[in-house]
């Protein structure tokens, strides 16, 4: 009887650590898994950065162009005299800030949800990012972050 209680504490204690190193490899998994997912998201968002960036820069270089443009239009011409075609276009082209009203709130919210939508649809045409971020005026980045974060929405709805 004895032999069988020892036996049966033994089998008991092996099935325990066997548990219990299954369910350590899992949670390393997910641990690995989440680093990896965060490494993506990171680098996704510093290129995002990178863009805005770049793009700050274009328009704060056109804006100067601009304000060395208008100065020239803006004085006095002779009557008989021709007005410079190139410097009128330059100005009509460059971006204006004073012309520009933000969108409220809730059209914002609504050209972020109807972006998702296409994007997401697009997708589902079997469209690469690159592809779908040209046809809506998008980052590439951005439309990379936006499907990234639907598959990790997915993974964690199945776990």
């Amino acid at each position: 009887m004895l032999t069988l209680l020892v036996a049966a504490s033994l089998l008991l204690h092996l099935l325990t650590f066997i548990a219990i190193r299954t369910l350590q490899s899992n949670v390393q998994r997910q641990e690995s898994r989440h680093k990896e997912e965060k490494q993506s998201y990171e680098a996704i968002l510093s290129s995002i950065l990178d863009e805005l960036k770049e793009e700050n820069e274009r328009l704060l270089q056109a804006e100067q162009v601009n304000e060395k443009v208008l100065p020239v239009n803006n004085m006095k011409q002779e009557p008989n005299a021709v007005p410079a075609a190139e410097p009128v276009k330059e100005v009509e082209e460059a971006p204006r800030s004073a012309d520009y009203a933000p969108p409220q709130p809730e059209e914002e919210d609504q050209v972020s949800m109807s972006n998702l939508g296409r994007v997401l649809q697009l997708h589902e045409q079997k469209l690469a990012p690159a592809e779908i971020a040209k046809k809506l005026g998008m980052g590439k980045t951005e439309v990379e972050l936006i499907l990234l974060m639907r598959n990790n929405g997915k993974t964690n709805k199945k776990s």
